[in-house]
């Protein structure tokens, strides 16, 4: 029997300094909330005030891990030690698989109006986490979107309603951006086995509308449990949240700054490949 998926938790955020020095406000991967299988971060950047970004992120080392960097308004500059670079501008993803290993800078190009991004960490399960590095730049252009009865979603990854996003995954993952009006429902079917959650950026959200109707407050978290759909409405206007999901790895999680691996062990032979210059 389909069932709707409802909220398991719900978290708000936290507000760290991250990088040379930028303000973000952390959603995964802080005490309150360390990962939501394989999803190990995500961080939002929304300032218009350049104090707050303009020291950016020199070059610093990652592996083990997908980064995906979305660009909501604003520009920021990618280089990384294979070879990859672009300007992310408003619309802009950076698909980015550290793998074995690379070293990379994301700085921002100017320091007008307001800078607004998020960055995503995918953490490799353990057979591809010594992958290959690789780089994918996906313009606006190339990022579909579906619309109608008062739903939009921009398709990054994963496919929905039939449209597909540009990303080339090494793990199956759907990463959609949707806007809601009133009265109007997001659905979407997926694997019982997916993780998945919501993030309202815009406005305030309703899960499972026509059930449970729990809400979600703006910049707040919604990890979902449960069926094989998921029902999101608005209660107003305009109303939009980023929806993730993908399979759990279901393996051991170790953390140790840039890097994501399975052991400690691993954890710190990253470090004595990054000073021996061994990685990327």
């Amino acid at each position: 029997m389909d069932e709707t998926r409802s909220i398991a938790r719900v978290t708000a955020g936290q507000d760290v300094v991250d990088g040379a020095g930028v303000k973000i406000h952390r959603i995964i991967g802080t005490g309150k909330l360390n990962h939501i299988d394989p999803f190990v971060l995500l961080d939002e950047i929304k300032s218009a005030d350049p104090e707050d970004y303009i020291a950016g992120f020199p070059t610093h080392p990652h592996r083990g891990i997908e980064t995906i960097t979305y660009m909501k308004r604003g520009n920021f500059r990618h280089k990384d030690s294979r070879g990859g670079g672009g300007l992310l501008t408003a619309g802009c993803v950076q698909w980015m698989t550290a793998g074995r290993g690379i070293l990379h800078s994301e700085m921002p190009e100017s320091a007008d109006g307001l800078l607004w991004g998020y960055q995503l960490w995918l953490s490799l399960p353990a057979k591809l986490k010594m992958t290959e590095p690789a780089y994918q730049h996906l313009s606006p252009d190339m990022i579909p979107g579906v619309r109608g009865e008062g739903v939009s979603v921009k398709v990054i990854s994963g496919t929905y309603k039939g449209v597909s996003g540009p990303a080339k995954n090494l793990v199956a993952a759907d990463y959609f951006e949707v806007t809601v009006d009133e009265g109007s429902v997001f659905r979407h079917t997926l694997a019982g086995a997916m993780s998945s959650f919501v993030y309202a950026h815009t406005g305030t959200l309703t899960v499972d509308p026509e059930g449970a109707a729990q809400k979600v407050a703006e910049r707040s978290l919604a990890e979902l449990a449960g069926g094989t759909t998921v029902a999101v409405s608005g209660d107003s206007s305009g109303a939009s949240f980023l929806f993730l999901a993908s399979y759990p790895n279901n393996e051991p999680i170790a953390r140790g700054g840039p890097f994501v691996m399975n052991t400690e062990e691993e954890i710190r032979q990253a470090f004595a490949d990054y000073r021996s210059g061994k990685l990327g």
